[in-house]
């Protein structure tokens, strides 16, 4: 199985020839017993082989140029697969900050979805055109693509097969991320069928799967305390269907802040966010080690949109810009996204 990649990319490709035998075997020269050559046809027989072997041998000297360095006058792999990974269209209020991607991994496994090999790209820009150019035998395969694997998460290494594709976030022992993790995006292509002698083209649209959390907090009279803002989830790993893998550690996502002009603010990344999912969010003074909000994450956005009358969709949104606003009494008003309701310090 050989590749080759679109220009700008700088990539490695390891394959499994699965269905392919080695060709270990070597020529032999056999003589029926019955028609063993004297000596003088065997040496003529002889000297017409070499002759013939020499234009073999001129093909080798040829291809033994191609190993060097210098491959300008060797024939390419022609590519018979061309994947465009894409990026996902309509995302609210996300721009090219949403896909800061150093690498693209592209896993490749078979009909039966047993492993077949993975393609490792570069950078990703925005705008540009990104194209996975392949060499790969007729069949039916699945495409699965991450980004910034080895950066910020580690994959699950060569897995037998699809299920045992894992990826996951690496952080600290303590479970506590306290800076922003790399961007992670996934993609999906089931089913592609790869037709021979024509050239097959699919594409792959990736969406993220970190999400952007700004907060602020008025109301509460300036000091010179320190707070916390924190997010409790145990989202970290993902199977190959992009799914989260239940029952992993918990971690904390959590920021720190000071007063600046009479606000608190901070910003983190977290991942996944589902409607279904329960992370706990609290704020806190680290000073006076008092929780003043604390709330189901989730439940507060679509609280907020759904008192205006809206509908948060978490795989097209990846930014919330959440407000806490207290007033004198310790009464709050919850903003998301500008979109409000009037919640209670403690919401658990």
């Amino acid at each position: 199985m050989a590749c080759s990649a679109r220009a700008g990319h700088d990539f490695s490709l390891s394959f499994f020839n699965a269905g392919r035998k080695a060709r270990t075997e070597k020529p032999q020269l056999y003589f029926p017993p019955e028609t063993v050559p004297s000596k003088h046809l065997a040496m003529k027989y002889i000297y017409s082989i070499l002759r013939s072997l020499f234009p073999v041998l001129g093909m080798i000297l040829s291809l033994q140029s191609c190993l060097k360095d210098d491959r300008n006058d060797c024939a390419e792999d022609v590519p018979n697969l061309r994947i465009l990974i894409e990026t996902l269209e309509g995302i609210s209020r996300a721009g090219s900050e949403h896909y800061n991607i150093d690498n693209v991994f592209l896993y490749i496994f078979d009909m039966q979805e047993r492993y077949v090999g993975t393609w490792q790209g570069g950078a990703y820009t925005p705008g540009q055109e990104y194209a996975v150019e392949l060499e790969i035998d007729p069949g039916i395969y699945h495409f699965i693509a991450w980004t910034n694997q080895n950066i910020s998460y580690a994959p699950s290494g060569d897995p037998g097969s699809a299920d045992e594709l894992i990826v996951g976030l690496q952080y600290p022992e303590d479970g506590k991320i306290t800076d922003d993790m790399a961007d992670l995006h996934h993609g999906m292509l089931t089913d592609a069928h790869v037709v021979a002698n024509r050239n097959n083209e699919f594409t792959i649209t990736i969406k993220p799967d970190t999400y952007r959390l700004n907060f602020t907090v008025g109301g509460i009279p300036a000091s010179g305390d320190d707070y916390s803002f924190t997010v409790k989830d145990n989202n970290t790993h993902y199977l190959f269907d992009n799914s989260i893998v239940e029952g992993m550690n918990e971690v904390e996502y959590t920021r720190t802040a000071r007063f600046a002009d009479g606000l608190l603010k901070a910003s983190m990344k977290v991942l996944r966010l589902t409607e279904d999912r329960t992370p706990l969010f609290d704020f806190m003074d680290l000073t006076t080690d008092e929780s003043l909000y604390s709330g189901d994450l989730v439940q507060m956005i679509k609280k907020a949109y759904a008192d205006s009358g809206q509908r948060v969709d978490f795989d097209r949104e990846f930014e919330f810009d959440i407000k806490l606003e207290f007033d004198e009494n310790l009464g709050l008003t919850v903003s998301v996204n500008g979109w409000d309701y009037n919640g209670n310090p403690t919401e658990l």
